[in-house]
Parts: C-alpha cells; structure tokens; sequence
C-alpha cells in the first residue's frame, strides 16, 4: 500500500475541509432558498416595495340647497415607518421639537399595534414650516414620511357647529369597538352631531398604492393602486342662510345682555326654526359656539382653555340641556281646561295680583297692581299666572300632565343627532312615589300650581318646546322633528330619504284650537310681546315666557308661529338668565321672521 506523503496529506486535509464547507454552504443555500425562500423574498419585498393606504374623503355634508357646510382640503400629514428608523430616541427628539408634540404621545403612536411597515400618522393638517423642515432633514431621519391627506374643513366656521359636530382621531377605545368595521389607529371619526350621528354614511373605504421606495423609505414609483371610494353626503333640513341670521341674532343679543348689569349673567341661548308642515328643522343654534376646526389639529392651550371655560361652547342646549319652560307651558294648560269643559270664552278671573287661595302671585305684584277681570283670552294674552293657577286647580296634575305627554314631553323627539336628546320631565304623582320617600312622596295642590304656570319639577327641552308650537301650529299634528333630507352617494343619487314622521293627532276640538290661537295673537297685538312686534306687516302668534331657576336669573322664552293662519315656520328662542322673554327673545325671533318672510327693517316699522 503507498503510503501518502505529508504533502499529500495536507492536499487531502485541504480537500476534505473545502467539500465541507461546499456542503454546510450548499445546505445553508437550500434551506435559505427552498425552505425559507418565501419568507425571506416577503421581507426583501417589504423593505422595497410597500402598501401606502390612501385616505377616502369623507363624504360632504350640505345645507338644504347643496351649500357645503362641511367639506375637505389636502393636508399634509407626518407619519413614521417604525422599521426604517434607524435611531428611534433620536427621532422622537427631533420630531418632538418640529411638530411640537410630547415625546412620550409620539412614542404611544409609535408602539401601538400595526401591519408591518405600515405607516403611523404622527400628525396630521401640519404648518408648512414643519414640512420644509422635515424635509431638509430627511436623509438624517429615514422613515419619517410626508403624506397628503383629505382633512375636514367647515366652512362657515361656528355657525350651526353643535348641529355638524366635528371629526377627531379615533381613540384606543373606540379602536377597540370598531376594528372590526375596518377601522385602524389615525382614522378620523366622528364625535359629536351629524358627524357621529352618520358616521356609517360619511365614513368612505380606503384604497391604496403598492409604490417601491429607496433606502429613506421615499416613494420612486407606483406598481399598483386601488382607487379610495369617497363617503357619502349628508344633505340637512338646515337653511344656511336663515341659521347665520339666527346665530347674528341671538350673539348680537347676548352682547348687548352682557353691557348690563342685571343681565350680565345672559351669556348662552338657543334659536330653533322649523317648519311645522313637515317637521324639518331650518335653523338650530346654540350659544356659545365653536368653530370645529380647531379639532382637525393638534388643540392648542388657547383652544382646550376656550373649551373649558364657562358657560361651556360644547353642549348642544337646544337638545342638550333642560328648562323650566315658564309661560310658554300655559299654552298646555288652556287647553287642558277647555277640552275637560272647566271654561270656555263666557269664564271670568279676577286678578289682585296674588292667588287668593294659595297667596301666590302674579307677574304684575312687583308692580304694585293686578290684571282685574279677565277671560281666557286675555288671561294668555297678558300671561296672566293668577288665572292659570285657577286652571291648574281645575285640571288637576293628572289630566295636566297626561295632555303634556300627548304633546311630547317627557319623552325624547326621536331627532336623530348625537348625543341623544334629553327626555325632560313632567310630574306627576307618580314621579313622586317613584322618586322621594316618606312624607316627601305626597303630592301637593301648590306643585299643580306651579306646572300650570311651567314651573316647579317641569323641565323641558328647547326642542320639545317648539315641537309643541309646530303641533299647534298645524292644529293637533305632532311630528318627529327631521333635520336631514337625504343620504346621496358620491354620484348624488339619494339612497336614504327621511320623511316626516306623524307620532300622533292630537285630540282637541277645533273650537279649543280656536280660542288658543285667538289668545296667542293677541299676545304680539296687544299683549306681553306687542312691543317686540309692533308694526310687523305678519301677523304672528307667539307666548312670551319668563321661567325662574335657582340658579340664578330667570330664564327668557318666546315661542311662536307666522303666519297665524297658514302656518309656515316655528321659531322659539331661549336665553339663559336674560330676566324677560318679552323684552329679549322676542325680538331675536321677530329677526329670524324677518329673515324667512324677506321683510326689510324698514317695511317692519
């Protein structure tokens, strides 16, 4: 056998080493290129080709003549592809600075959940500054994107907000609830209003481009794209132009409330206009407002500071809150009376200026006088309370009460808005039983007193209350009140319509509905509000209401309808601690008809 020399042994050494590491090679080849293949050709992929979503415009929502109320813009938005960023701490620093948010809010964006090299919105609707400066810097920071995004813009500002509401970044709780309706972190939403009321129609379906991008994570081309398909329109009952007059009217109103010393406390106040043919509402504002604009960003000091001052610019007060709705409630009370038979146009009072029975006293007791003999039409058109406690004696709580329902309140309108509206509430000797203990649990004949004249435990709602007028106003029909038209999709086909709704007819004679009208406009002619419409071309039938509250002064109402006999709109106003409804709601709502009827100042005096 030969033996190899130590030259060939090294040789064959040699050789052996190499076929092995061919061999480990060679695996490592098949395992990287068979096995794990896929995979590794998914990551190659992700780092060079990515999936940028493409926002839908949300759809538009319009006035009743297509006026955009809310509509969209293009803005930039910075967002961050958390596996292309090379020195995170240094990133969330710089960024920190340009966009002037905290570090530890860009860090919880950045550690949320996501799709791998999916793109994380930062910020969205930034300054150009902050694009300018993002963009100098760009190869120092890779991952950080600029993108062009559709953000909401309300173009008239703070008039008819409470109505639209405003959209914000989706929350982690909302997140929770709606991930599996597509929804992902950065999605706008509605919150409040319209907005979140119809979210399901406005809200539109993404698309998205599959685009290939250099080492900064930069776009250089489009391999492929889906189209976004935009939301759809909200078209509402409102008129734009008679809800500006409304909101010029009622912020005139309270400026000039705020000059005086005994009404310097009037600093909020609702203006609703409707037609009581069909229900829909024209015009809704409510003092103080905001402009949802200022959601689309980032809140500022000034903007939170705003937000959380007093009286608070957020809450809709014509759905939102509830009043003692004064005077305005007698309206219910005469025709509790007449339709029970307890009086009819022959019945006298007698007004000292206080109730003999119970002491109570009239209005006028601070003037030192009464009203003397009256009727039932000059006890509604002076708001007389001495003849209206007489009534509520009559009537009693049951039968009061249960007419107040038949007319809507205590219950919720059915108004479709966000958040819902209020119930109220009527008393009753039920109520009582169900809400107080011992003693307190007896119902007395002074609370039935002061439902007559719409105070004690009565609350209401500025919507239920012109409810209440549009019913009396189209003589018994009382309707769910509607304030959108129509749902279009994005070629303006209508695909929902929404109709008047009939709740119910309520039963009163006509002859009741005549006497209650014949009241009503003596109230503007020669009665509490003669002044507020003096020389008006219309004749108009309206109450006047003063309602107390212990939380300060009285409150103002006046409700009423134009023209008494073929009716065509509602108007009520309210405003908080304004002492008298004669004097200042009134005349709010002689402008709001003067803006619907096209009457001129001048043609009015």
């Amino acid at each position: 056998m030969l033996s190899l020399s130590p030259a060939q042994k090294r040789l064959k050494y040699m050789g052996c080493i190499v076929i092995a590491v061919v061999f480990v090679l060679a695996s490592r080849l098949w395992y990287l290129q068979i096995v794990k293949g896929s995979v590794y050709e998914a990551l190659s992929l992700g780092n060079r080709v990515r999936v940028i979503p493409v926002t839908a415009p949300r759809g538009k929502i319009l006035d009743r003549s297509g006026i955009p109320l809310a509509s969209n813009r293009l803005a930039f938005c910075v967002s961050v592809v958390p596996q292309d960023v090379r020195d995170r701490e240094g990133t969330i620093a710089w960024l920190s600075q340009v966009l002037e948010m905290t570090p530890e809010s860009i860090e919880q964006k950045l550690s949320s959940p996501r799709r791998p090299f999916e793109p994380i919105r930062i910020k969205q609707d930034v300054s150009p500054d902050a694009v300018v400066a993002i963009g100098e810097r760009r190869t120092e920071f890779p991952g950080v994107i600029i993108e062009e995004i559709p953000c909401r813009n309300y173009t008239l500002g703070d008039i008819a907000s409470h109505v639209i509401g405003y959209t914000r970044e989706i929350d982690a709780d909302e997140l929770k609830a709606f991930r599996d309706e597509g929804y992902k972190l950065g999605d706008q939403i509605g919150k409040v209003g319209i907005e979140k009321a119809f979210e399901s129609y406005l809200r539109g379906t993404d698309g998205g481009e599959q685009v290939e991008v250099n080492s900064l994570s930069q776009p250089i081309r489009v391999l492929g794209s889906v189209s976004p398909v935009p939301g759809h329109d909200v078209m509402l009952t409102i008129d734009s132009k008679l809800q500006m007059a409304a909101e010029k009217a009622l912020e005139a109103k309270l400026e000039e409330l705020s000059k005086s010393k005994d009404t310097s406390r009037a600093k909020a106040g609702v203006v609703i206009a409707l037609d009581p043919g069909t229900g829909e509402i024209l015009a809704m504002a409510s003092k103080p407002s905001y402009d949802p604009n200022m959601f689309v960003g980032e809140l500022t000091s000034k903007d939170l500071e705003f937000l959380e001052s007093s009286p608070s610019p957020q809450p809709n007060r014509a759905i939102g809150h509830t009043y003692p709705p004064g005077s305005t409630f007698k309206v219910i009370t005469a025709l509790s009376a007449l339709e029970l038979g307890k009086i009819d146009l022959a019945t006298r009072f007698f007004c000292s200026g206080r109730d003999s029975a119970s002491g109570k006293a009239c209005w006028t007791v601070e003037y030192g006088r009464g009203h003397g003999s009256l009727d039932i039409i000059n006890g509604i058109s002076e708001s007389c309370n001495i003849v209206f406690y007489e009534l509520g004696r009559r009537v009693g709580i049951d039968d009061l009460a249960e007419t107040a329902r038949m007319f809507g309140l205590g219950a919720s309108t059915g108004i479709v808005m966000f958040p819902k509206d209020q119930a109220g509430l009527v008393p009753d000797r039920e109520w009582k039983v169900r809400n107080f203990e011992g003693y307190d649990r007896t119902w007395y004949a002074t609370e039935t007193l002061d439902v007559a004249i719409g105070q004690g435990a009565l609350l209401v709602t500025p919507l239920q209350l012109a409810n209440v007028y549009s019913a009396i106003a189209s003589r018994g029909t009382l309707r769910r009140p509607t304030i959108v038209k129509y749902v279009l999709d994005p070629d303006g086909r209508p695909v929902e319509v929404f109709q008047s709704t009939v709740v119910r007819k309520i039963p009163i004679s006509e002859r009741s509905w005549e006497i209650l009208e014949e009241g009503l406009v003596s109230v503007t002619t020669k009665g509490t509000a003669r002044g507020a419409f003096e020389g008006f071309p219309l004749e108009v039938a309206g109450k006047t209401g003063t309602a107390q509250n212990p939380q300060g002064p009285s409150h103002a109402w006046f409700a009423c309808y134009a023209p008494a006999k073929e009716p065509e709109i509602v108007v009520l106003v309210m405003i908080e601690h304004a002492s008298s409804g004669a004097q200042h709601a009134a005349p709010v709502a002689r402008q709001v008809l003067e803006e619907y009827f096209g009457i001129s100042y001048e043609e009015s005096e």
